[in-house]
C-alpha cells in the first residue's frame, strides 16, 4: 500500500468534460505537470535536484528530453519541443568526433565511454567526468526520429549543417552492425541485444528515409533498416531472448515510436507487460530488477544509489528479495496513451476506451499528496513510497500526454 495522493477523490470509473476540467486546475494548482528548461531548452531528469545533487538526476539524459520534447509536440506546444531538438542538437554536433572515430574503427564500440555520450550539463553542453554506460543505440535512434519528426512535419526544416551532423548517424549505426551490438540500452545496465534499442534505431533511420535533405544513401538506408526488422521479426515481442524476455522497454516501440508493423506484436508486448509487471502501484521495468528495490536506501550510499552498475549488476541484484521490484511511473499513463489513441483512431473500440482510463485512473493514484509525479514507488520498511526523483520529468511529459488524450476521448463520447 501506499499512502493516497492528491486526486484519490477525483479519480472515477468514468469522466465528463467537467470531471476532467477539475482535474487538470488541480494538477495547475500545484504545477504538476509544468516542466521548464534549465539551458539550451534542455531539461533536467529530475527537476528538484540541486546542481551538485549525488543523484546525477540534475543532468540531461538525450532519451528522457526526445519524450519530454514530444509530449509538449503532440500537445500543440511546438516551441519548447524545437528549442529542446534545437539543444540535443547541439550536444551531438560535440559528439560528432566520438562518432567519427568508431565510423573509422568500429572495434571502439567496446569501450562505453568512447561511445557518443548520452547524458551531459545543460548549462554548458559539456559532457561529465565519471564513467557511465554511453552505449545507448535506443537514445540515439530516439534524437534521430524526433530530429526527423519535426522536419519531416515542417515544424523544423533540415539545415546544411545539422544535415552533416546527422549524417553520421547511419555510418556509425552500420559500423556498430546496430542489429547485432550489445548495448545498456533504456535501462542502462549490462549490454545485450535489446529489441528496444534495434527498434528505436530502425524508427530514426526510417524516418530519416523519408527525409529529401538529409543527404544520405537510401540504398543504405535501406539495407540498415531491412537488417533492424529482421532482427525485430525473430525477437519480439521479446527483449533480449534469452537474458531477457519481458520488458516495459518495448513500450517504447509502440509510443512514441509507432514501428511495430504487427498488431499481434504490439499486443504481445501489452499483454506480457501486463501479466508479468503490472503491480499494485505502478509497472516494474522487468522481472528481476534491482534498482531501488526494498530498503534500497540501506544498502547504498546516496552517491551510489543511481551510480553505475552496468559492470557489477550481479552485487546489486543480490539485494533484490523476490517481487520486491521498484514500481515505476512512467509506464501507467503511457498505456493510457496507447490505448487513447487506439480508440481515438476507431471509436468503436470501447474495449481501449475502458483501458486509456484505467490507466490513466492508475497514474493519478501515483501523484503524490504534495502534486508531484514521481520517478517510482518502492518498498521502505513494507511500505511504498516515491523515491527521491521526484518529481521526474518523464513521468511528468507522459501524464501530461496521458491528460491531453483522455480530454479528448471523452469528448468524443459526449
Amino acid at each position: 500500500m501506499h499512502e493516497p495522493g492528491l486526486l484519490c477523490r477525483l479519480i472515477a470509473e468514468s469522466y465528463t468534460p467537467h470531471a476532467l476540467h477539475i482535474i487538470r486546475d488541480v494538477l495547475a494548482e500545484h504545477k504538476t505537470h509544468v516542466l521548464r528548461p534549465v539551458a539550451h531548452g534542455l531539461f533536467a531528469a529530475s527537476p528538484s535536484q540541486a546542481p551538485n545533487s549525488v543523484t546525477g538526476y540534475q543532468n540531461v539524459w538525450i532519451r528522457d528530453n526526445v519524450m519530454v520534447a514530444n509530449s509538449f509536440r503532440l500537445r500543440g506546444e511546438l516551441r519548447p519541443a524545437i528549442a529542446c531538438m534545437e539543444g540535443l542538437t547541439q550536444f551531438l554536433a560535440n559528439q560528432a568526433p566520438r562518432f567519427r572515430e568508431i565510423i573509422r574503427d568500429p572495434s571502439l564500440r567496446r569501450e562505453a565511454n568512447r561511445r557518443p555520450h548520452i547524458r551531459f550539463t545543460a548549462q554548458t553542453l559539456a559532457e561529465l567526468p565519471e564513467k557511465w554506460p554511453h552505449a545507448q543505440n535506443d537514445a540515439l535512434g530516439h534524437a534521430l526520429w524526433f530530429r526527423f519528426q519535426l522536419a519531416n512535419s515542417g515544424a523544423l526544416p533540415l539545415s546544411p549543417a545539422e544535415a552533416e551532423i546527422f549524417r553520421l548517424f547511419p555510418d556509425y549505426f552500420a559500423g556498430i552492425e546496430y542489429w547485432r551490438d550489445a548495448d545498456s540500452g533504456a535501462w542502462e545496465e549490462g549490454r545485450k541485444i535489446n529489441s528496444s534499442s534495434v527498434g528505436a534505431v530502425v524508427a530514426g533511420l526510417e524516418e530519416m528515409r523519408m527525409n529529401g535533405d538529409s543527404g544520405t544513401d537510401p540504398e543504405q538506408l535501406d539495407e540498415l533498416i531491412a537488417k533492424g526488422r529482421e532482427r525485430l521479426n525473430k525477437t519480439l515481442p521479446f527483449e533480449a531472448p534469452p537474458e531477457r524476455m519481458v520488458d516495459a522497454a518495448l513500450l517504447l516501440l509502440i509510443h512514441p515510436l509507432n514501428v511495430i508493423r504487427d498488431p499481434s506484436a504490439e499486443n504481445a508486448i501489452i499483454n506480457l507487460v501486463q501479466a508479468r509487471l503490472k503491480g499494485e502501484v505502478g509497472i516494474k521495468r522487468y522481472a528481476g530488477d534491482s534498482y531501488f528495490c526494498q530498503d534500497y536506501d540501506e544498502w547504498f550510499r546516496p552517491g551510489e544509489m543511481s551510480g553505475d552498475f552496468s559492470e557489477r549488476l550481479d552485487f546489486r541484484d543480490a539485494h533484490l528479495r523476490p517481487n520486491c521490484e521498484a514500481q515505476w511511473c512512467i509506464f501507467d499513463p503511457l498505456l493510457s496513451i496507447i490505448f487513447g489513441r487506439r480508440f481515438l483512431a476507431d471509436r468503436s473500440r470501447t474495449d481501449a476506451f475502458h483501458q486509456q482510463i484505467h490507466y490513466f485512473n492508475r497514474s493519478l493514484a501515483q501523484i503524490s499528496a504534495a502534486g508531484a509525479c514521481p520517478e517510482l514507488y518502492f518498498l521502505k520498511n513494507g511500505r511504498y513510497i516515491p523515491n527521491a526523483h521526484t518529481p521526474l520529468a518523464w513521468t511528468q511529459a507522459n501524464q501530461a500526454l496521458a491528460l491531453h488524450l483522455m480530454e479528448q476521448s471523452v469528448q468524443e463520447t459526449q
